[in-house]
């Protein structure tokens, strides 16, 4: 299926691996132009060596944390500088704040704020009036499950993707008549450096007495028993931010094997 974005220019953040990389692959082989950012240099790099090898696509890497303003200036910059604009944005840098109540520090909540809440706000702000000068644009935020069906244990960022959900919506119905489509994505639990980060800790929360029983358990909850992998997150971003999801806006797609029980 040609998704109908052959020559659109693209920014994904977070693309230097797992989700982001992938979603980034995608989109260069259905013939984008693609920007993608991280914080550290050697991963990115890699990512956009490697990324340019496969697909024989352009790729622009840019350094850049995204819970600091100048940086997400540059980037944008930089991005539509090297393309011309900015016509698809995937928000996907982020941070998971886990635990309980009794264990959230305010900086790690501060932390997933920046990174996730303004960083993606930001990055809506700033390529929205690329994406009006054309009248077309897609935007997909990247956003867990606990902003649906609180957690306990996912305290901190349960509260930071309900706010994302809301704003994913509400800019859905503010930018839709001008052909400016916002969608979100809510993974489940998936096979990346993010898990691996936070294994010790649910594993805790679990009562498992090792990485992979808590792994197990985790995948229980769900109704495929297994974690999802970043390309199969990556086929459904790039729908979204096609030319064929064109009377999709303001939909928050559950990625999870099924471990969301809710009706929406």
């Amino acid at each position: 299926m040609d998704l109908g974005i052959r020559g659109r220019a693209a920014l994904v953040t977070g693309g230097s691996r797992g989700i982001g990389r992938m979603t980034a692959l995608r989109l260069l082989e259905e013939g984008a132009r693609v920007a993608i950012c991280a914080r550290g240099k050697e991963g990115l790099d890699e990512a956009r060596g490697d990324l340019a090898r496969r697909t024989g696509g352009e790729v622009l890497a840019v350094q850049a944390d995204t819970s600091r303003e100048a940086d997400i200036t540059r980037l944008v910059q930089a991005a539509a500088g090297r393309f011309g604009g900015v016509d698809i944005l995937v928000n996907n840098a982020g941070t998971m704040s886990s635990g309980r109540f009794g264990a959230l520090a305010d900086a790690a909540l501060q932390a997933q704020l920046d990174t996730k809440l303004f960083g993606f706000l930001r990055l809506i702000r700033q390529v929205v009036p690329h994406m009006r000068a054309k009248g077309w644009g897609r935007i997909v935020n990247i956003i867990g499950g606990a902003g649906k069906e609180p957690d306990p244990y996912m305290f901190g960022s349960g509260m930071t993707n309900s706010a994302l959900l809301n704003l994913t919506k509400s800019l859905s119905t503010e930018l839709g008549e001008e052909g400016i489509l916002v969608n979100a994505v809510c993974p489940g639990w998936v096979d990346t450096a993010l898990w691996r980060k936070n294994a010790e800790g649910l594993a805790a929360e679990l009562g498992a007495k090792t990485e992979e029983e808590a792994r197990r358990l985790a995948a229980r909850k769900n109704a495929l028993n297994r974690f999802g992998r970043p390309e199969e997150l990556a086929d459904a971003i790039a729908f979204l931010c096609s030319g064929r999801a064109s009377y999709i806006t303001g939909v928050s797609l559950n990625l999870d094997g099924g471990r969301l029980k809710a009706l929406w």
